[in-house]
């Protein structure tokens, strides 16, 4: 599995393996990031199904970055729109 997150330029990050739900034992997070980041696996585990599925219907799904969000203290996350190409008729 590939990590979410990793050290960046600047910063350290926590590495959050997908998949992986004791990958944030041991590590100090507040009750309220704890459930965020989640809530957040949650949401990208429905994603990769739905992705899953539509790829299986045929489409050929993108995901690209839309814009980024910052927090002003030094924590961002990048935003996502699919760009979605029907299959091919040949």
């Amino acid at each position: 599995m590939r990590e979410m997150m990793s050290e960046t330029a600047g910063a350290t990050c926590t590495p959050v393996t997908a998949g992986d739900g004791a990958s944030l034992e041991g590590v100090k997070l507040s009750i309220e990031l704890r459930g965020v980041l989640e809530s957040l696996e949650a949401s990208i585990e429905e994603l990769n199904a739905a992705l899953r599925q539509a790829v299986e219907a045929g489409a050929t799904v993108e995901l690209r970055r839309r814009g980024r969000v910052h927090s002003g203290d030094g924590c961002w996350a990048d935003q996502m729109a699919p760009l979605v190409l029907p299959k091919a008729r040949r």
